[in-house]
């Protein structure tokens, strides 16, 4: 055998044995997901596990559809996001904009947008609409044929449903709005800002709003007929351009962003936001609600979605077509996990998936060790 051979295989052969032992380690988190596969809870998943340093685990699962001989998921396929956006791209913009003092969450909306302050919403501020305790209702369906611009006056000119910070109702109308203040604060389109300042520089090729024709094949399907096209309503109403939902993106794209959030704001050694602006943003915001500024975090009550073993403060947000993402970082570990579980007809549910699969994550690492 030839010398140069004979060097190059223990390497080989730890490489083999490396990758063997990843794979036992983390059977138990393999095993949850595709036993949910088999159930048809989802055709297809990806998952990867990370710290503030690197990936830790990556893996893909299933197929597009249950289709046997449709695509395969990879760890780079494009999911739609769904609710995902407001945490890992609108509010990621906002914290740019406070950074560069652009934005004061503390100041009333109208201030940026004159439009919103009508019918009792004057005084609503920016941080009403991040914690969900705006006023505004829950959501607001498109008429069909219903332009862009229609759709946005509509939301402009709805009065409050409740009194500002009075209670806390979940609302999609939130982040629409504050998809304007970004930009009307940055003087340009939300989603060219979040390209220009997170997706190019960190070179998140499988991260964009409506997906390019060369991009489409590399989405994977939720309802039989859109693939590639966002499945909110409101969202699809606004042209795949919105706050609240139409992000496409991967594990492996979206875990920059956790090893950045992780690090305090740094990623290969560049800034892309102030460890204050993170810290303060990603922290539960009052006792009222579990919500952070733009995030949500870890409930106590045994009802988490990121399971019994996270710890306390961790953060994140879930996507309704069946996307998560939780921060840990008192672990300093990360984990995004995406689904199609809206794939065929939106009735599976994965409420008791998500946290076994964080338990799973949690006891896969502690083997590891």
């Amino acid at each position: 055998m030839d010398m140069k051979n004979i060097k190059i295989l223990p390497l080989i052969i730890l490489l083999i044995l490396t990758t063997l032992s990843e794979a036992q380690n983390f059977a138990l988190l393999d095993s949850v997901i595709n036993s949910s596969i088999s159930k048809k809870a989802f055709p297809g998943a990806a998952i990867a596990v990370g710290s503030k340093n690197a990936i830790i685990y990556k893996k893909a699962y299933g197929n597009y559809t249950y289709d046997k001989a449709s695509t395969a998921v990879t760890t780079q396929s494009m999911f739609d996001m769904a609710s995902v956006t407001k945490a890992f791209s609108t509010n990621f913009c906002l914290m740019k904009l406070v950074d560069e003092n652009k934005i004061d969450i503390n100041k009333k909306v109208c201030e940026y947008i004159p439009a919103f302050g009508q019918n009792g919403k004057e005084d609503v501020r920016v941080i009403d609409l991040l914690i969900h305790e705006s006023g505004l209702q829950a959501y607001y369906t498109p008429k069909e044929g219903q332009s862009r611009q229609s759709i946005i006056d509509s939301i402009m000119a709805l009065p409050l449903s409740y009194k500002t910070n009075s209670d806390m109702i979940y609302s999609c109308l939130n982040f629409v709005t504050t998809m304007l203040v970004v930009e009307a604060a940055s003087g340009e389109r939300m989603y060219k800002f979040y390209k220009d300042n997170f997706t190019d520089p960190l070179e998140m090729k499988s991260t964009m709003y409506v997906p390019t024709p060369d991009c489409v094949d590399q989405c994977v399907t939720t309802f039989t007929h859109l693939k590639g096209i966002v499945h909110d309503p409101l969202a699809r109403g606004l042209e795949g351009l919105s706050g609240n939902a139409g992000l496409f993106s991967s594990v492996e794209d979206l875990s920059k962003l956790c090893i950045l959030l992780l690090n305090k704001g740094m990623y290969n050694g560049k800034r892309y936001l102030k460890a204050e602006t993170i810290e303060y943003f990603s922290k539960k915001y009052s006792d009222r609600t579990t919500r952070a500024i733009g995030f949500d975090t870890r409930s106590n009550d045994g009802t988490a979605s990121s399971g019994k073993l996270f710890s306390p403060g961790s953060y994140g947000h879930l996507g309704y077509t069946g996307t998560s993402i939780w921060i840990d970082p008192v672990k300093e570990i990360f984990v995004v996990f995406l689904t199609n579980r809206v794939y065929p007809d939106d009735t599976a549910s994965i409420k008791r998936i998500r946290p076994k699969v964080h338990d799973a994550v949690i006891k896969s690492l502690r083997e590891k060790k």
